[in-house]
This record gives structure tokens, sequence and C-alpha cells, in this order.
């Protein structure tokens, strides 16, 4: 049996396969660990203990101007929106709330002046929305490609490697580490 007979003839190791596939699927179910760990903790995570001006500039950039298009009271410099910052000022040094000011300025103005929409209530889908869709774009991924996989690896057999032999025994030996150069065979075909 020449070395390139051996070559095709060897079965390729089922258990480094098997070992291979383990260690994928380990990694994605860690990967997978670590992104819902970071989202938690960064979902959770309030930034420390804030001072009362801290909180009333974050409250403002959640509030539109009522007379500004597409600007938050935080941002914007007519004198509504001067106002309405002091009126924050005002609510969180009394104590009230970062819900209950905001509460304070949809009931004036409508819920269209509150650009960061509530968590609960109809409202909440737009927070669980996008990471459901995600959530099962992933799952879909991942059953597509253990699909792909499932297929079982084929093994040659006794028969299939006796056949490979057969095919090359009288065949020249030719390939960069034999001494014969392919450009010098005879082509049957002149």
């Amino acid at each position: 049996m020449t070395d390139a007979t051996a070559d095709l003839a060897a079965p390729s190791g089922v258990g480094s396969q098997a070992r291979s596939a383990r260690l994928r699927l380990v990694s994605w179910v860690l990967l997978g660990v670590v992104v819902v760990v970071t989202l938690g903790y960064g979902a959770l995570d309030d930034g420390g203990t804030r001072s009362n001006a801290e909180r009333a500039a974050a409250l403002a950039q959640t509030i539109a101007c009522p007379q500004c298009s597409g600007q938050a009271v935080g941002e914007s410099d007519v004198a509504i929106a001067r106002e309405i910052r002091a009126d924050i000022a005002r609510r969180v040094e009394r104590g009230e709330t970062d819900d209950a000011i905001r509460q304070v300025y949809a009931d004036r103005y409508g819920d269209w002046v509150l650009l960061t929409p509530s968590s609960s209530g109809v409202t909440g889908l737009v927070w669980v929305v996008p990471v459901v869709a995600t959530a099962g774009g992933v799952a879909a991924l991942v059953l597509a490609f253990l699909r792909w996989r499932a297929v079982p690896p084929q093994h040659a057999t006794a028969a299939d490697r006796a056949l490979v032999a057969q095919a090359l025994e009288g065949r020249p030996a030719v390939g960069p580490d034999r001494s014969e150069d392919p450009a010098d065979a005879t082509d049957p075909a002149s």
C-alpha cells in the first residue's frame, strides 16, 4: 500500500471529533452565560449613588421639550425648557422619585413627552420584543447549525480501501516529494 493509499484508507479519529464537538458546545454555552450575566449586570447597575444635580440632569434628558422638535429639556435653551429643568431640580430636592417626576410631565403634556418608554403595560413591549426576537433568532441559528452537523461522518470501509488501492496500483507516484516530474508523463491522447 502506498503512502497516498494509507492516507485515504485511514479512518479519521471519531473520538477527537466528539471531543471537538463537545468543546464547541461548551464554548457556546459559556459565551451565552457571559452575555446574559453582562446584560443582567448592565440592566441592574444604577451607577451608584448620584447627587441631586446629577439626578436632575439625567431626568432632564428623559423628558422632551414641549416647544422644541426632538430635543430633551436638558439640551434645549428655550424658556420653557429652562423652567422645566428648574422644576425638576426643585422636585428632586424635595425627594420625589424619578418616576413621579416623569409622570407629572406626562400628565401635563401627554405620554409623548417621555423620551424613555415605561417598562410596564403595553409600552413594556418596546423593551421585551427586541430581546425575544433576538433570542428567537439565535435559537433558530443554533438549531439550523445543529441540523447541518447532524449528518453522521462517513468512514471508509474495507471494500472502499481495497477499491482505492486497486485504482492507485500501477499508477506512477507523482507529487512534490517524488522524483518523477508530471510534465514528463506521456499523454495517452497524443
